[in-house]
């Protein structure tokens, strides 16, 4: 399989979780990343959002997800508001060296091909109980109406984007093989932080 090398800038945000197939969120106010929009906006619209592996060192994880910008507004005090659109996981190859604010790597876009076949065994109704109780836990309201509506592939990016885990949940959801992966994934840490008492514990 030849691969597929690509020059893009990223975005290092802990927390953020970029699926691809999936919609994210952004509200854009530090300077360098501005420019790093402004740089996307003028080429393709993409760029990869990625988390610290160590924020002390700037050392990253070695997968992201790569992103299209589909919406975006500026604000009256000059920030962005943004929607990222996933298209595709990548694995970083090596930090190009550049005079701008913000980071610039070679990476190489991994295939999606077979990512979204979900098997019919899927089990919904253990995901939606397990993130019912999690979100009575943790005491955060959602729309449970839209929820129950949206189909399955929708439902577990959806879940996997929103619930605020430890950043190495997250990455570990990220780094799902497919689907069917990440939502074995999804319920294996909604089921450990329901039954969890040590609010310091994280899945490894």
């Amino acid at each position: 399989m030849i691969k597929k090398i690509q020059e893009i800038a990223i975005f290092p945000l802990n927390g953020a979780l970029l699926l691809p197939n999936s919609n994210l969120p952004l509200n854009i106010f530090e300077d360098r990343y501005l420019s790093m929009i402004d740089y996307s906006l003028a080429s393709n619209k993409h760029f990869g959002m990625i988390q610290f592996k160590n924020k002390e060192n700037k050392k990253l994880y070695s997968i992201g997800c790569l992103g299209k910008i589909t919406s975006f507004n500026e604000t009256l005090d000059k920030k962005y508001v943004i929607n990222l659109f996933g298209t595709s996981k990548f694995e970083i190859i090596k930090e190009i060296t550049t005079e701008k604010s913000f980071r610039i790597f070679n990476v190489e876009i991994i295939d999606n091909k077979n990512y979204y076949d979900l098997n019919k065994s899927f089990d919904r109704k253990s995901l939606i109980a397990n993130v019912r109780y999690y979100f009575q836990k943790i005491k955060v309201d959602i729309d449970w109406n839209y929820m129950e509506k949206i189909n399955n592939e929708e439902l577990i990016n959806a879940i996997a984007v929103i619930c605020p885990f430890e950043n190495n949940e997250k990455q570990m959801l990220l780094e799902s093989k497919n689907i069917n992966d990440l939502g074995d994934k999804l319920i294996a840490i909604l089921e450990f932080n329901n039954n969890k008492t040590n609010t310091n514990e994280s899945v490894n």
